[in-house]
């Protein structure tokens, strides 16, 4: 029997542990590869040693939508199933825009785990990706976009804006229907929030 390679990416080693020795247990599943590291993670997906990810939102230091920002951004086309305490309604937008699995609570079932695990690894997660209406699924930020985007959170207005970066307001323009259309967001407000919420360790 062909065993589903189950890759763990969560900061706690004693729960990774748990989880692996309780998966392994199970004939058809396999979860041998686990780390707390976005780097490691991103290396072994891209080296094609796990068939699905277990993800945790929370990496202390660092933060699991990172990892899947940069998956998706390589190509890796598995399943990617958020297993968590729990995720605000915004964070969950922003991860459906990424075509995750499902997102599943850690005070669940093995039994019920293993479960999601083989019903999310019979679907690829390119092809059933949910995109919201008038969204794209969102992609990784230019440095000048972070730039632009650190200046919309400090208050500049688009002419301050490209008085700072040295370009026409015109420009600014652009970058900005850049930054609403990556992010899913309409108004600059609704960038401002999601820059606090999602890029504040960047900007």
């Amino acid at each position: 029997m062909k065993k589903t390679r189950v890759l763990l990416l969560d900061d706690h080693m004693i729960f990774r542990q748990g989880v692996a020795r309780l998966l392994n247990a199970e004939p058809d599943l396999e979860l041998n590869l686990h780390t707390g590291s976005v780097g490691e993670a991103l290396m072994i997906v891209a080296g094609g040693y796990a068939d699905i990810v277990l993800l945790d939102l929370d990496l202390g230091q660092e933060r699991g939508i990172d990892f899947l920002a940069q998956a998706r951004h390589n190509g890796f086309p598995g399943p990617v199933l958020v297993l968590t305490a729990g995720v605000s309604s915004h964070e969950e937008e922003v991860l459906r825009r990424y075509g995750i699995a499902g997102i599943l609570r850690k005070d669940m079932s093995v039994d019920a785990l293993a479960e999601r695990i083989r019903e999310a690894a019979g679907v690829p997660a390119v092809a059933g990706m949910e995109i919201l209406p008038g969204s794209q699924p969102m992609k990784l930020l230019t440095e000048r976009e972070v730039v632009v985007l650190r200046l919309v959170v400090e208050g500049l207005q688009n002419k301050e804006i490209g008085t700072e970066l040295g370009c026409t307001e015109a420009a600014v323009k652009g970058i900005l229907q850049q930054l609403f259309h990556k992010t899913g967001t309409r108004m600059r407000s609704q960038l401002v929030r999601f820059a606090l919420e999602q890029y504040r360790n960047q900007i």
